[in-house]
């Protein structure tokens, strides 16, 4: 089968921009989404709903779905939890205000990694970084590919194995919410509560993720990102399977940014994000068909 042929029938369903941490603006996204030949996509920047706007536009103009949503990052001792919410409000008052909030806490945030990084001889001013990040929020990737173009390392992945990480120059603890906080959000703005990636919960038996997944269930949480970049094809069926057998919603996403080495519409190994899995998403309540902007 043809890469053309395989695209024909694939859909991505968790995906930044420029709004957060991604080098493509949201309408340059659901552009690059078309000419990959997906049915459809889902824009999920990190903690922010700012690209939602411009993304779901150009996909009313272009006939095209895009599942509004936002990815949250919430507290959790044992590993890394991210939630995805699919279909949301934009227009919702209490997630509008929440994000408005944590946008300021980032800021303080950037400074104090600036900070760091200058007091371990780490030479990067807030300019800088602005001309990485333009006009949107400054994340970490931003602070990372600033720190390429000045020759403090040559990739993303050297970069955050050498700074803005735990024990590293330049790290400053992430404000997140609490889970029941940030399903309440998702689901009072009319969304769909995923686990995004859940190997990053950082389990060691399946069995154990069913005892974590079995009380994010019990405060709302509605479905699980099988099909993530982060999995192996082996992984992704066994997250389906928990998944299904719980009545919740199967997703799938390659949480593509655009600079590390992710493919629209595929995950793990280049494996396809199977159609299939928007009617579920569509069931469960999807939102603005065809990118429409009320």
């Amino acid at each position: 089968m043809t890469t053309t042929a395989r695209a024909e029938g694939i859909v991505d369903l968790h995906a930044h921009t420029t709004a957060s941490d991604g080098i493509y603006a949201p309408a340059r996204l659901v552009d690059l989404a078309i000419e990959s030949g997906l049915r459809a996509i889902a824009i999920t920047d990190h903690d922010t709903i700012d690209g939602l706007d411009e993304g779901l536009a150009r996909a009313a103009e272009r006939g095209f779905l895009c599942v509004p949503g936002v990815e949250l990052s919430v507290e959790y001792e044992g590993g890394t939890f991210h939630l995805v919410g699919l279909s949301v409000d934009r227009r919702n008052r209490a997630l509008c205000d929440t994000l408005e909030e944590l946008k300021l806490i980032r800021s303080k945030r950037v400074d104090g990694i600036i900070n760091d990084l200058n007091r371990h001889g780490i030479a990067i001013t807030a300019e800088e970084l602005h001309g990485v990040s333009g006009d949107t929020a400054i994340g970490r990737p931003h602070i990372a590919r600033a720190l390429i173009r000045k020759g403090y390392g040559t990739s993303m992945t050297e970069i955050f194995s050498k700074y803005l990480v735990r024990g590293k120059p330049g790290y400053v603890k992430k404000r997140k919410i609490a889970p029941s906080e940030a399903v309440r959000l998702i689901t009072d703005a009319g969304g769909i509560p995923v686990i995004a990636h859940p190997i990053s919960l950082n389990f060691k038996l399946f069995a154990r993720f069913e005892e974590i997944l079995d009380g994010l269930v019990a405060i709302g949480v509605r479905g699980v990102e099988a099909y993530a970049s982060m999995h192996t094809p082996e992984e992704a069926e066994r997250f389906a399977e928990i998944a299904r057998a719980r009545g919740l919603l199967v997703t799938g996403g390659s949480d593509f940014h655009g600079d590390k080495n992710e493919r629209l519409g595929f995950y793990a190994d280049g494996s396809p994000i199977p159609a299939e899995i928007l009617a579920d998403v569509e069931n469960f309540g999807c939102a603005e068909p065809r990118g429409l902007v009320s």
